[in-house]
């Protein structure tokens, strides 16, 4: 993609997520009904609205792009890229008053590739893009990942795995290990913002299990176009993901070395597996 159609796509794309903070900020929020998908996930008429009002400002500029939202699914255009939308990132939060829910969009060319990331906090006003090759950004201002080298000192976000129990168990290894070991351990409710906050560098580390593409695409452009390492918790090297690990670039051999020797799995020393970009 020529640098041009990253700005066009760019702007639309940042245009779009405005536009929908400002429909979800607007609304009447006194006893919003909202209905279980499953355990700690929920939907309501917000999280459709929005994504419908993000599909229909992207295709009025990009008709034969296709679009993967995370309520309504695939839909099919023609033969250009796909954008992946998370409409209301964090939707727990909305419905119970808590700050921290984002509205996500990635797009791609090529399947699990993503290349443009754009995360929007309506109760904050940030406003978070990146493109590959081109930097990432909060509000017009370009963003890098911490310079914090020691664990002593680093902030990690790890979020139990609450919609898949089995997995708690592992989670708690990392948490503990955390808990001994790093500086502090913070959760913020939204995959996307916590993708965010690595990249600008406000923590160093986040880790989660069993998130969706549509939780990560765009945190993960912004990642790695900030300086850091995005990677999957486990030894593999295929996207799409399930469960991921962001960190800056000095502390990535510590939490891969670790986390995988909790979980029974090779160490990584180094960042040669992890997808990060340096300038």
């Amino acid at each position: 993609m020529t640098r041009t159609l990253f700005t066009d796509r760019l702007k639309v794309a940042c245009s779009a997520a405005r536009k929908a903070g400002e429909m979800i900020l607007s609304a009447n929020m006194t006893n919003i009904a909202f209905q279980a998908k499953g355990k700690s996930d929920v939907i309501t008429h917000l999280d459709t609205a929005s994504e419908r009002l993000i599909r229909d400002l992207i295709h009025q500029s990009f008709p034969s792009d296709n679009f993967l939202g995370e309520e309504e699914g695939l839909v099919e255009y023609g033969d250009g890229g796909t954008w992946i939308v998370d409409p209301i990132d964090g939707t727990n939060n909305l419905v119970h008053g808590i700050p921290g829910y984002t509205i996500s969009i990635a797009y791609e060319e090529t399947a699990a590739n993503p290349v443009l990331g754009v995360v929007f906090s309506p109760q904050t006003n940030e406003l978070f893009h990146a493109a590959q090759g081109s930097g990432a950004f909060l509000n017009g201002k370009e963003i890098r990942i911490s310079s914090v080298e020691s664990i002593d000192d680093a902030v990690s976000i790890a979020p139990p795995p609450l919609r898949v129990p089995s997995l708690i168990p592992a989670h708690l290894k990392i948490y503990e290990l955390l808990c001994r070991e790093g500086g502090d351990i913070r959760d913020f409710g939204s995959a996307a913002l916590h993708l965010c906050y690595v990249a600008m560098g406000r923590v160093e580390a986040f880790a989660e299990f069993r998130l969706k593409y549509h939780d990560y695409a765009a945190g993960k452009v912004l990642v790695e176009e900030a300086g850091g390492c995005f990677s999957s918790l486990h030894s593999v090297d295929h996207m799409p993901y399930q469960d991921i690990l962001a960190t800056n670039k000095a502390l990535f051999p510590w939490y891969t070395h670790s986390i995988r020797t909790l979980l029974g799995e090779p160490a990584c020393n180094d960042d040669s597996e992890s997808s990060s970009h340096s300038y």
